[in-house]
């Protein structure tokens, strides 16, 4: 584009046309002016496959599941009284954080890996907040693992997107990464929200103490759940990505 002396242009992959920008004045247009017409997500491989088929609001298309996730979300987890609601689960976790680093230095620890500590930070934030428990030791490790990978390559390019007839032959590698990081950190969260589901089910449970509960217990106006336990697996895995999204620029 800069060969081209240009701010904008349309490239065309196959049967999709790329539209790229270099000029901050040109993306607020797109984000601001026309963002009636640019909101919708794009249909792609990566995000298909950690939304589990488009079940989540972040990476939906513009539709009536897109309508109804954000109608939950905007009242139920993003709202000031769940912020508030969960804070003292935020500020478990900060203290965890600033306490393994201050008792690493008082032991003469000659070196820290900051960016390993936060990254596990940011795992335990959320699987607090969801699920009133925190990550240790090995699964510690392989969950956040797992989970930066799909952070990682969201929204990546992917050969299908733009050349789906080669898909038959099964050339991207990126799809094989992503089902596998995919698999190892659903492995820890169907677990969890199976069994949470059988605790409200056989009635030992009746308060809800984290996100999963608000989730498993939300009700339509005629009384019967809002999300299937699809939705509510898929939304799960959404905010364990999105977290570590958030606290990126302390990672790296």
């Amino acid at each position: 584009m800069e060969e081209m002396d240009t701010e904008i242009a349309c490239i065309r992959l196959d049967t999709v046309h790329v539209i790229p920008l270099t000029s901050p004045e040109l993306a607020r247009e797109f984000l601001k002016i026309q963002d009636s017409v640019f909101s919708s997500r794009p249909i792609c491989m990566s995000a298909g496959l950690v939304s589990n088929g488009y079940l989540t609001s972040v990476f939906l298309p513009i539709g009536d599941q897109w309508m109804k996730m954000r109608r939950i979300l905007a009242s139920h987890v993003l709202s000031p009284t769940s912020f508030q609601w969960l804070r003292r689960k935020r500020d478990e976790q900060a203290d965890h954080l600033l306490r393994f680093v201050y008792n690493q230095c008082m032991s003469n620890q000659p070196v820290i890996n900051l960016r390993k500590v936060t990254r596990y930070y940011c795992g335990n934030v959320i699987r607090n907040i969801i699920f009133s428990k925190r990550l240790f030791g090995k699964e510690a490790e392989e969950q956040v693992d797992a989970l930066f990978t799909l952070l990682e390559y969201l929204h990546s390019f992917g050969i299908p997107d733009y050349l789906p007839w080669l898909s038959v032959f099964d050339l991207d590698c990126h799809k094989a990464i992503i089902k596998k990081a995919y698999a190892t950190a659903t492995k820890h969260i169907d677990a969890e929200v199976d069994q949470r589901i059988k605790i409200w089910k056989d009635g030992k449970k009746t308060v809800e103490e984290d996100l999963l509960d608000v989730f498993i217990i939300l009700e339509d106006t005629n009384g019967n759940p809002s999300m299937n336990v699809n939705e509510i697996k898929a939304q799960i895995l959404i905010h364990s990505i999105t977290k570590p999204c958030e606290q990126r620029c302390c990672v790296l």
